[in-house]
């Protein structure tokens, strides 16, 4: 049988977990990308796995060029998102801890940037 408590605990972790993840994740895919070291990267994948000739690889990098503005638009979107529902999980999890568990969450996340 769920009681009250195991329910709230469920949901409790649940917020933190989803708060991690928000975090994680804007630090991993939004925070470090390098646009010209990911084209270059790619540019030099595809050239050599592929044997590009020098044409390809010409045209190749006119397509990326042309794309990257309508990537960027889809990743601040999606950035500006999770950073809001990051914000508001953080804002929930704040209001159910003590002043005690605040401090000692604050501590955590400085110690984990």
């Amino acid at each position: 049988m769920i009681t009250k408590k195991t329910l709230w605990l469920s949901i409790i972790i649940s917020m933190l977990v989803g708060g991690i993840a928000c975090v994680t994740v804007d630090r991993i895919y939004f925070q470090h990308t390098d646009t010209h070291f990911v084209k270059s990267k790619f540019m030099n994948y595809m050239t050599r796995e592929l044997n590009l000739t020098e044409l390809q690889q010409q045209q190749l990098d006119s397509i990326v060029t042309f794309m990257h503005p309508k990537f960027q638009s889809i990743r601040d979107k999606y950035s500006t998102d999770m950073k809001r529902q990051g914000d508001s999980t953080r804002t929930m999890i704040d209001r159910i801890l003590t002043n005690e568990q605040r401090s000692k969450l604050q501590a955590l996340n400085k110690q984990n940037q």
